[in-house]
C-alpha cells in the first residue's frame, strides 16, 4: 500500500503552491490594470489654448499641481464675435479659467463709478476695471476707438475660482488674485492687438493693478 501511495505522485504542497502563484498573477495584474499610469495623472497645458489665441504658459501658473485634462468650451465664436459676447472656458479637477470679451460703442462705467461699487478697483494703463470677489472675476474697459466710433471701448472680464472668495486674507486667496491680475493683463493686451485697437501698445506689461474701492462689491 505504502508502495501504491508512492507510485501515485499525487503532492497536494504542489497544487497548493500552484493555487497561490496564480492567485499572486491575477492580482498583480487586476493592480496594474488599475493603477494609472504617470501618462494618466500628468497634467499639460497645450502650446495656445482658446482656439490659439492665448499661450499656454500664461495659464500655466493657474494650473500648478493639476490633474486630469484640460477641458475647453468655446461659446458663440470665441474670440471673432466680440459683439456676441463670446466665452471660451477651460477647466481641469481642480481650476477653472474662463474669458468673456465684449465690444462696446459707448463708454462703460467710469473709474470714479467702479470705485463707488466696488472694494477692489483695477488699472492697467488707459484701461481701467474692478475686481469682483463674489465672482472672481477681474473686468477691464479697454478703449479701442475707430474713425466711426470714437468711444468705442473693449470690455474683457477673466475669472478664476481660486480667486472667487469672501476674505481677502483667506488662505492662499492673495497670490490667487495676483495671479488672476497676471492673466488679466496679458488677456487685455493679447484681445486689444487681435483687434488692432488704437492705442494697444500703451497698454503696459505686467498685472491688472489692484487698489481699495469704496463700494462693497
Amino acid at each position: 500500500m505504502d508502495d501504491v501511495r508512492k507510485g501515485s505522485g499525487f503532492r497536494p504542497g504542489k497544487y497548493i503552491i500552484l493555487a497561490v502563484a496564480v492567485v499572486v498573477v491575477i492580482v498583480t495584474s487586476v493592480t496594474w490594470w488599475l493603477w494609472p499610469t504617470s501618462e494618466e495623472e500628468e497634467f499639460t497645458l497645450p502650446a495656445k489654448v482658446c482656439r490659439g489665441v492665448f499661450s499656454g504658459r500664461a495659464l500655466d501658473p493657474l494650473f500648478e499641481k493639476e490633474t486630469g485634462k484640460l477641458r475647453t468650451h468655446i461659446y458663440r465664436d470665441f474670440p471673432d464675435s466680440p459683439g456676441e459676447h463670446p466665452v471660451c472656458e477651460l477647466s481641469a479637477d481642480v481650476n477653472k479659467v474662463a474669458f468673456r470679451v465684449e465690444k462696446r460703442s459707448e463708454g462703460g462705467e467710469s473709474r470714479e463709478e467702479l470705485k463707488a461699487e466696488y472694494k477692489h478697483v483695477g488699472e492697467l494703463g488707459p484701461a481701467h476695471g474692478a475686481y469682483s470677489r463674489s465672482s472672481g472675476t477681474i473686468s477691464l474697459y479697454i478703449p479701442c476707438p475707430a474713425e466711426e466710433k470714437p468711444h468705442l471701448e473693449i470690455f474683457v472680464n477673466v475669472g478664476f475660482n481660486a480667486a472667487q472668495i469672501d476674505d481677502v486674507h483667506a488662505k492662499g486667496a492673495k497670490k490667487a488674485v495676483r495671479k488672476l491680475a497676471h492673466l488679466t493683463g496679458y488677456t487685455a493686451r493679447t484681445l486689444a492687438h487681435k483687434y488692432q485697437c488704437e492705442g494697444a501698445d500703451e497698454l503696459p506689461d505686467g498685472p491688472v493693478q489692484l487698489r481699495a474701492g469704496d463700494g462693497k462689491l
